[in-house]
């Protein structure tokens, strides 16, 4: 982690311009319309990065971050590259690791996805089958994210961490 703001990874490599963003964006924005729909599809997953993250209890900086993963993720890759619904609980397992809250077990993070998407996100699966993905899944997603992101993780919280 870099000591300086300015010469961290966050600044030089994710701090993105508009037209890069843009550029990315294009086969999305044909998918869902207008920038107005992408950034409404960005919050609803951030919601359910958050009650994913809930459910296996883990600090609000984790969500913060893994939320953070999730949104770099896809400022450079389409939504037809990988499943957001599997990202999500992959951006979640990374950042566990990444902000030393300890190894997410990949059984109960799963388990916790399939509850919360039972009980409040049904309606996005209706075949009936519910959350789809197994462990294994979430972890080459997991690679993906990783490979995306050029092993650059620091993230910038303007939040400070008080300590005990």
């Amino acid at each position: 982690m870099a000591r300086s703001y300015w010469r961290g990874s966050h600044y030089l490599e994710w701090l993105l311009d508009r037209q890069d963003v843009m550029a990315h964006r294009i086969g999305d924005l044909k998918l869902l319309g207008s920038e107005e729909e992408y950034q409404k599809v960005m919050i609803f997953f951030a919601e359910v990065i958050q009650a994913f993250g809930k459910s296996v209890e883990v600090r609000q900086q984790v969500i913060a971050t893994a939320t953070v993963y999730f949104k770099r993720f896809f400022s450079r890759n389409s939504f037809k590259t990988v499943d957001a619904w599997l990202m999500a609980p992959s951006c979640l397992f990374l950042a566990s690791k990444v902000e030393e809250f300890g190894m997410l077990s990949q059984k109960n993070l799963l388990a916790s996805c399939r509850n919360v998407v039972h009980a409040h996100y049904s309606a996005y699966f209706p075949d009936g089958f519910g959350y789809p993905y197994r462990a294994q899944d979430v972890l080459e997603c997991e690679f993906m994210l990783l490979e995306a992101m050029v092993s650059l993780f620091f993230s910038c919280s303007p939040v400070r961490v008080t300590s005990d």
